[in-house]
């Protein structure tokens, strides 16, 4: 056996030494000039019956001692290289294969054989260009078979998607009630702001009920409509990309949003021509996606001039702005005591129109030789946008210069005289004063001045007519309207009426009360008791439909069904559920907001605007009477109008809601019917 020291250096390679033995190293090979040594290593074999010759007494399997721990690191290392080289392999493999399926996808595309019928035409044009017609037309049948038949196997009924993906933008391209609302497929997965369908919820509720606006809006208008609408405010440098995956159902161009000061400034002066150009780009892009646009005149025209072609190039034109939003713009957490002196909340403009300069000039004590002390009128400046509401509710009597002004003022509880800008029947605003002139102005002053403060019944009357007239989601239906597009319902605005019968007499009263509410419900749900629950048919269906409804509903007797269908001939679904008590009539209801009603109580007619108003202000999550309190927040009430949740099973009992974080509203309704 070879010693250590002789494997440790082998010494030159001797070319007659023959083959090397089974189990042993072979000697390092050598080169010229080259000292480094390349040391190939044979296989050991390991087989018992066949001892190496050279192995002696040192028993079979090979050497022992030193000789074995290097025998079996040489097998470990030949085992990891056969594996490397084995997944190498099959990696090779793999990348064969696709790159030949790629090839052949490549190969058998209408793009690729498109390219090789052309290429043969003009190779041989006078035989190839006759028939290159014929051609292409079994190409085009080729494929269309194709992918018939592929779409086919995939479960498409024949449609011809080449896979889901295709099938599923096809479905949201094609489908509005699938959340597409224009031409490009990105509307349709922008939230929120789309008309989803409410068929596949549970709780039957759309995922999105409000409007979505876009467009060239204030940062003011943004903040208003937040409550009320999705805002998605466009900028000249992304407005064409953000239109596109905003989903919007209107695009507003608002006059203001063109003064100095914004980003879409001197947009319609010659001297920043890109500005208008960019403007008029997202107008195209609007009218090609199917949007309409709407030219919202909320500034005076001497302040944006150059825009007439803005208002040609617009579906409809609107004088005005976006309405009072009640949110911001009303009287709870006035003062006590409010000042009672008159001021002028604004900016005197040195471009006012001739007619206002004189007569503000000669409130304000502007005029030389005006120094009547009862007639001045103190100008306070213009307040920003979130001071605004605490400048209002802080002062008794305003001078207005616009409607818009006026309306912000009055609901915050003033008395208002104006608005001095606007005059005829377009700028008279109800609840405020007109000024015929300076001295007829002085005369309403005094007035108003000498009527103290208004009292609760008067103010929540200028509410109520501001609620139903002139608020933000009134606002928005109009321009909605203007345009041609379904008004959809503010999701706030949404009450349903939960009420149980127990004849038709009671049946009858409630029809009769709720067709009588200046604000109609948007439904009706009637559960049974007494007599009627005993007569109801076991079978499922709604009132006045005719069809079969969900799980849960009943049929009334006939009288009573007779009844309550006045109610869905007027306009408001009525469902009668099989159920028992407000708890089951509010699983039934849609509505986000529900109000419980007594058949056999007197209701006013402003019950339900009044309640709803009130919400609308405050932003509660109940509103309801509680004992001597009128407009203002509480910790426990007797709840008129609440959220559905609420009133639903497993809903927290009233008197719990207050110390579960929610608010709570307090509204007498006696002064309702005042």
């Amino acid at each position: 056996m070879t010693d250590n020291a002789d494997r440790t250096d082998p010494g030159p390679a001797d070319p007659s030494a023959g083959d090397v033995p089974a189990g042993e190293a072979a000697a390092p090979v050598r080169t010229a000039g080259d000292d480094r040594a390349l040391t190939l290593y044979a296989p050991y074999d390991l087989d018992p019956e066949e001892p190496d010759e050279d192995q002696g007494d040192d028993g079979p399997g090979g050497p022992i001692g030193p000789d074995a721990g290097d025998a079996s690191a040489r097998g470990i290392a030949l085992a990891a290289e056969r594996d490397r080289l084995a997944r190498a392999l099959r990696e090779t493999h793999r990348q064969l294969a696709d790159a030949q399926q790629e090839l052949l996808s490549v190969q058998r595309s209408a793009t690729m054989e498109l390219g090789r019928a052309l290429a043969t035409a003009a190779k041989r044009p006078w035989i190839g260009v006759p028939r290159l017609p014929v051609n292409l037309y079994k190409l085009w049948g080729e494929h269309k078979a194709m992918r018939a038949a592929r779409g086919a196997a995939a479960g498409t009924q024949g449609e011809g998607f080449r896979s889901a993906d295709e099938e599923s933008w096809a479905q949201i391209l094609l489908d509005p009630g699938t959340g597409a609302t224009g031409d490009r497929f990105l509307a349709a997965y922008t939230l929120p702001g789309l008309a989803w369908s409410a068929a596949g919820r549970r709780d039957g509720q759309d995922l999105v009920d409000g409007l979505v606006v876009a467009g060239a809006l204030t940062d003011r208008s943004c903040a208003d409509l937040a409550h009320d609408a999705t805002a998605a405010q466009l900028l000249p440098h992304d407005a064409t990309f953000v239109l596109e995956g905003s989903g919007a159902d209107l695009v507003v161009i608002e006059a203001a949003a063109l003064l100095p000061g914004n980003a879409w400034a001197h947009a319609g002066d010659p001297a920043a021509a890109d500005r208008g150009r960019r403007l008029s780009d997202l107008i195209d892009l609007a009218r090609a996606l199917g949007k309409p646009v709407v030219f919202l005149r909320n500034a005076p025209s001497y302040l944006m001039p150059y825009l007439d072609w803005l208002a040609r190039s617009c579906d409809a034109v609107v004088d005005g702005g976006l309405g009072v939003q009640l949110a911001r713009f009303n009287p709870i957490g006035a003062p006590a005591t409010r000042h009672d002196g008159p001021v002028y909340a604004g900016t005197r403009h040195p471009r006012e129109a001739p007619a206002v300069k004189h007569l503000l000039d000669e409130l304000t004590g502007g005029l030389p030789g005006n120094g009547d002390p009862a007639r001045l009128v103190r100008v306070i400046g213009e307040p920003t946008w979130r001071t605004a509401p605490r400048v209002y509710r802080e002062h008794a009597l305003f001078v207005a210069a616009t409607a818009a002004q006026a309306r912000a003022q009055l609901a915050c509880g003033a008395r208002v005289v104006g608005p001095v800008g606007e005059t005829g029947a377009a700028g008279a605003v109800t609840g405020a004063a007109a000024a015929d002139g300076p001295a007829g102005a002085a005369r309403e002053i005094a007035a108003a001045a000498g009527a103290g403060p208004r009292g609760m019944a008067e103010l929540k009357a200028v509410l109520r007519d501001l609620f139903e007239a002139h608020a933000t989601p009134v606002r928005l239906a109009g321009l909605t309207r203007e345009v041609g597009l379904p008004v959809r319902p503010v999701p706030g605005r949404r009450v349903a009426v939960l009420a149980g019968v127990g004849d038709a007499a009671e049946a009858g009263r409630l029809a009769d009360g709720v067709l009588a509410q200046r604000l109609r419900p948007q439904e009706v749900v009637v559960w049974l008791e007494g007599g009627a629950a005993g007569r109801a048919a076991g079978t499922d269906g709604a009132v006045g439909t005719g069809r079969t409804e969900a799980r849960g509903h009943a049929v009334p007797p006939p009288d009573v069904a007779a009844a309550l269908a006045r109610l869905t001939s007027a306009g408001v679904p009525a469902t009668v559920t099989a159920g028992a008590g407000l708890a089951e009539a509010a699983r039934e209801a849609r509505s986000p907001w529900s109000a419980p009603w007594d058949p056999r109580a007197s209701y006013p007619a402003a019950y339900l605007s009044g309640m709803v108003c009130a919400l609308e202000c405050s932003r509660a999550d109940a509103v309801g009477t509680a004992a001597g309190a009128d407009y203002v927040f509480t910790e426990a009430l007797d709840p008129a109008v609440a959220r559905t949740d609420l009133y639903r099973e497993g809903g927290p009992p009233p008197h719990t809601w207050a110390r579960r974080g929610l608010r709570l509203f307090a509204v007498d309704p006696a002064e309702e019917g005042k």
